[in-house]
């Protein structure tokens, strides 16, 4: 499977080690201990978030205040690059979300911003996309890996004949990957461990 290097080649944002292994060990450890609560999907009316286990299954990890805005605090350091790397003027991110998949746990293909009038807000003024990657993916079973949950990209050869083309992204420990929040994306069933991730969208 592609790694991150592969995909900047069609205009996405990576950093690789963009969080320590120390601090990924730490907040995902947080995360895990953490209470969670069942993910949300956007609703094609009326722009309301609601849980739907047949579209997305995943759990926010509750973590403490300080966590996230120690995360929040790291991504907005990106800011002035991701101004120039994806042409924008950004401002700042929407509140960072700790997800835990656990085997079995899975998102559809799906794109994260919607623009038409009944949209959500929160979904219009994203911008760009961030995935931070807390642990890494491995085909064996170990202690802190997880086996699928490939976070798997369509459309990036922008030709109509390619569009049902996925490219999964081999998940690393610190791996930073960013893009247009309108790029269709998923994330493949969990096969084995847990897969955690943070992840916020600048606007």
């Amino acid at each position: 499977m592609p790694h991150a290097e592969f995909f900047t080649r069609f205009g996405l944002f990576a950093v690789k080690g963009f969080l320590d292994p120390g601090l990924c060990r730490s907040l995902l450890e947080e995360a895990r201990l953490a209470s969670g609560t069942p993910a949300t999907v956007g609703t094609e009316r009326g722009g309301t978030y609601v849980v739907d286990e047949s579209v997305r299954k995943t759990k926010w990890a509750n973590v403490s205040a300080e966590t996230v805005s120690l995360v929040a605090g790291r991504l907005l350091t990106l800011k002035p690059e991701l101004d120039r790397y994806f042409n924008v003027t950004l401002t700042d991110c929407q509140v960072p979300q700790f997800l835990v998949y656990r085997q079995g746990d899975f998102f559809q293909a799906h794109r994260d911003s919607r623009h038409d009038p009944e949209a959500a807000e929160r979904s219009k003024e994203r911008q760009v996309a961030t995935v931070i990657f807390l642990n890494e993916e491995a085909e064996e079973p170990g202690p802190d890996w997880y086996g699928g949950g490939s976070l798997t990209f369509y459309g990036l050869m922008g030709d109509p004949r390619t569009e049902g083309l996925g490219f999964p992204l081999v998940g690393e420990t610190g791996l930073l990957i960013a893009f247009r929040p309108d790029l269709l994306h998923e994330v493949t069933p969990v096969t084995h461990g847990e897969r955690y991730t943070v992840v916020s969208w600048f606007r």
